[in-house]
């Protein structure tokens, strides 16, 4: 129990004041610039600085191990499960005079984790700054395929725009636009021939790899918005009790028969335990989801993540 208070304290506190800060931002301009202004400027430096470089400070120097495969592969498990499981809410949903564009936004928010901002600092705090790796590698390998594969396609068909369909080469369009995916290739290739950074570069990188987190809980907190709470309470608590139980319960029972390491295990479990992902709000204020119900289930999703991280702390103590 000591253990996981401690954890809490260096992972949870932290993480909790950020987004804090995050929330204060909403209200004040610095400089004059708009929240989403504000908002995006963080978000394209850390999807095209801070995020790679935090990926070469780690990936060239770890053993490689099955980690790398087996991690995203029982990931996905869980991302398959959080999705399929919206469906048991279309009923109500239709009842509601809602449709697809509702179940659209519950399947992003209830398969894919909110992983860099708070799943990096929660590993390490409970394994250490390594572990920052088994982050990297279901981010990459599981929900950024999925992010950009199976969401854009479901935004594409049930949002509300007339879009292209989403085809194969667009696909890996998508995926190669992203400099996260050329930074892991590039530190992967480093690691297999032995190449390592300079140490002046390797302080740099690391430098500005930590700026990722906490740049990313920045803009969760500015993400947050508590207007709709009130009138999708119910369903926000449902969706959020899928991604913060259902999904990480199927990774856990999963891993438990598939993997042998106890250290691979707890990581992966925890991933699958962060609450939703930011980003698929970017796909649904494109593709014309329910927005206003993405960003509700958002929230509660964040706010009961620090009641029920401690259950899977003590579950995998």
């Amino acid at each position: 129990m000591v253990d996981i208070i401690n954890q809490i304290n260096e992972a949870l506190l932290p993480s909790a004041f950020i987004i804090l800060m995050g929330v204060l931002l909403r209200h004040w301009q610095p400089a004059g610039l708009t929240l989403a202004e504000t908002r995006r400027v963080i978000s394209t430096l850390v999807l095209s600085l801070f995020y790679p470089a935090l990926i070469f400070s780690v990936i060239p120097s770890v053993t490689l191990e099955g980690d790398i495969f087996s991690a995203p592969l029982v990931s996905n498990v869980g991302i398959v499960v959080g999705m399929l499981a919206c469906w048991l809410f279309y009923p109500w949903l239709k009842r509601q005079g809602w449709g697809k564009p509702e179940l659209g936004a519950l399947m992003l928010v209830c398969g894919l984790g909110n992983i860099i901002s708070l799943g990096v600092p929660l590993l390490q705090a409970v394994q250490g700054e390594q572990a920052a790796r088994f982050a990297i590698y279901i981010d990459i390998m599981a929900i950024t395929p999925m992010l950009w594969g199976v969401g854009l396609w479901v935004a594409i068909e049930w949002g509300g725009n007339e879009e292209q369909k989403q085809t194969p080469l667009r696909f890996f369009k998508s995926l190669m636009s992203l400099p996260p995916i050329w930074a892991f290739a590039a530190a992967i290739l480093m690691n297999i021939y032995g190449l390592s950074l300079p140490d002046f570069l390797q302080k740099g990188t690391t430098m500005l790899g930590n700026v990722t987190m906490s740049g990313m809980l920045l803009v969760v907190g500015m993400s947050l918005s508590f207007a709709s709470l009130k009138k999708h309470r119910g369903i926000a608590v449902l969706a959020s009790l899928v991604k913060l139980l259902v999904v990480p319960a199927a990774v856990y029972f999963t891993a438990i028969f598939t993997m042998s390491d106890l250290k691979t295990i707890q990581a992966t479990v925890l991933i699958a335990a962060t609450p939703s992902m930011m980003a698929a709000m970017i796909l649904s204020e494109r593709y014309g989801l329910n927005t206003e119900l993405l960003s509700t289930v958002l929230v509660t999703s964040t706010a009961l993540f620090f009641i029920t991280l401690p259950i899977w702390l003590w579950v995998l103590a």
